[in-house]
């Protein structure tokens, strides 16, 4: 089982061990909750001090839905002005004492949004590192009218992101492999 959760954060969450993304997430099927918090807890030991979060936001029936974070881009991410009006009109918490009450208040807002609603909400692409102007136009557009599509509809900086679409093309190859050649998370984990 600890091999088949490191394998499949090699393979869907390259982009966030690497550095180039702040989050990502997966689902994983058939692996009792209690077993997958307790593989969770163990790979979280390994990772955490690399800046690395692993949280299950999700379980319907044998799936599960893992979120992979590097914690300190999110604080970054989530303070961003427009990221804040987004999350306020959905009703997210606001600002508290610390970054972090702030950060684990919005992340348990997430998983009861994603609880309630079959569909992802469509804020989630600020927790998973979408530039906020893409996310701002997905939401006012419906997801409609985009300029390109890739990891995520673009709206704004169509250049940018086709060349940010590029680089995770790459990172995805690297470390497909090395899945491929059962190396260690750890080891492929750029430190925060």
């Amino acid at each position: 089982m600890a091999d088949e959760l490191s394998d499949k954060l090699l393979r869907n969450c390259s982009q966030t061990l690497a550095g180039l993304k702040t989050g990502s997430i997966f689902n994983i099927s058939d692996i009792p909750v209690s077993v997958l918090e307790f593989e969770i807890a163990v790979l979280s030991a390994k990772l955490n001090p690399l800046g690395i979060y692993i949280k299950r936001i999700r379980s319907k029936k044998n799936n599960s839905l893992i979120y992979v974070y590097r914690r300190s881009q999110l604080i970054n991410d989530l303070c961003n002005d427009t990221a804040c009006k987004i999350l306020r009109s959905f009703g997210y918490p606001e600002c508290g004492a610390t970054e972090d009450i702030i950060l684990d208040g919005r992340v348990d807002f997430l998983m009861k949004r994603l609880s309630d609603y079959e569909c992802f909400p469509h804020e989630i692409g600020l927790f998973l590192g979408f530039p906020v102007d893409d996310v701002e136009e997905f939401i006012r557009r419906d997801g409609r009218d985009c300029l390109a599509c890739g990891f995520w509809k673009v709206y704004c900086n169509k250049a940018q992101a086709l060349n940010t679409f590029r680089r995770f093309r790459i990172c995805a190859r690297i470390y497909e492999n090395a899945a491929i050649e059962k190396r260690p998370v750890e080891s492929m984990t750029v430190a925060a």
